[in-house]
């Protein structure tokens, strides 16, 4: 839903709420998940409220007057990827709206943002990452929930949202194979291992029984807390900080840190870039080829450490 401020921009355009118009024909075209829905129409509403502070329509907007907007989002210290994901959402919206017909032309054409640096994802070496799974002994219930959890989630690469939102039905045991429903609701098929299969099963006995004192209908959700609901994020954030507390690890860790080490210890281990693309659900494959740059820095790092001229 548009907020008040935005009709506000809008009144007069025809009666017709273009931005709304816009959402609606990207969310369908680019099949958009609720959390990239939901950025697209904060950018909008954003840039909306500036044309709104300087008293013009968002179809009368002129290139010097988006260049204006630009340098306020940068004094604003946002960084440059935020600014150019913000840029990016704007020249669609006007793409869109020279597509209908609607304006003459586009003010955003010849605007670019550069993003100079790429950041490289952090990940936990291996040792850390074993250490992190041994840290959850599997002494109480809870702790082979925890360890099935984590064992998972490293076996898969799944995104925090992904793991949260697993379900009983979509896990083939025999297969070794997990059904995912990754972002903008695309399917993707995922292979596990032992150890991970053994945690699950373990834990999959103890749900049981959980399920059961709770007096409620079998969830489908897999993960689940000891009175039978499913876990948020946060939940499982607090989980991933508990073990890498106790596991001695003294880096910052955060949930996406477990994917980005899946992706790097795949491809350190030999894969090919395409199937570490087909496991983590990218849309494209630029996007995983973050993770052969972070390849590269680590040979730099092994190379100056063990090679007699380094």
């Amino acid at each position: 839903m548009a907020s008040a401020e935005t009709e506000i921009v809008f009144r007069g355009w025809d009666r017709v709420n273009w931005a709304s118009e816009f959402l609606s024909y990207i969310a369908s075209e680019k099949a958009l998940s609720a959390n990239t829905y939901m950025a697209y129409e904060l950018d909008l509403e954003q840039y909306f409220a500036f044309c709104q502070r300087k008293k013009i329509q968002p179809a009368q907007a002129s290139h010097k007057e988006l260049r204006q907007y630009l340098a306020n989002l940068q004094k604003q210290d946002l960084g440059m990827r935020s600014i150019a994901r913000k840029l990016s959402t704007i020249k669609q919206f006007y793409k869109f709206l020279l597509k209908e017909n609607r304006i003459a032309s586009d003010p955003s054409e010849l605007l670019s943002v550069t993003v100079n640096t790429r950041k490289l994802p952090k990940c936990l070496t291996i040792e850390e990452v074993f250490a992190l799974l041994e840290a959850a002994k599997g002494s109480s219930e809870s702790e082979v929930r925890d360890r099935a959890l984590l064992e998972m989630w490293y076996a898969t690469g799944m995104r925090v949202s992904e793991i949260a939102l697993l379900t009983a039905d979509n896990i083939d045991w025999s297969g070794g194979m997990i059904k995912i429903l990754g972002k903008g609701g695309r399917e993707r098929m995922v292979p596990f291992g032992t150890e991970a299969k053994c945690w699950c099963k373990k834990y999959s006995q103890i749900r049981h029984e959980w399920v059961r004192e709770s007096g409620l209908k079998e969830p489908r959700i897999f993960f689940l807390t000891r009175t039978g609901k499913g876990f948020t994020r946060q939940g499982i954030w607090k989980i991933l900080k508990k073990y890498a507390k106790a596991a001695g690890i003294e880096k910052n860790v955060w949930p996406h840190m477990i994917r980005h080490s899946f992706a790097t210890h795949v491809l350190q281990g030999g894969a090919d870039l395409r199937l570490v693309q087909e496991l983590l659900g990218h849309r494209t494959i630029s996007t995983t080829e973050i993770y052969t740059h972070l390849d590269i820095e680590n040979l730099k790092v092994m190379q100056l450490k063990y090679h007699p001229r380094g």
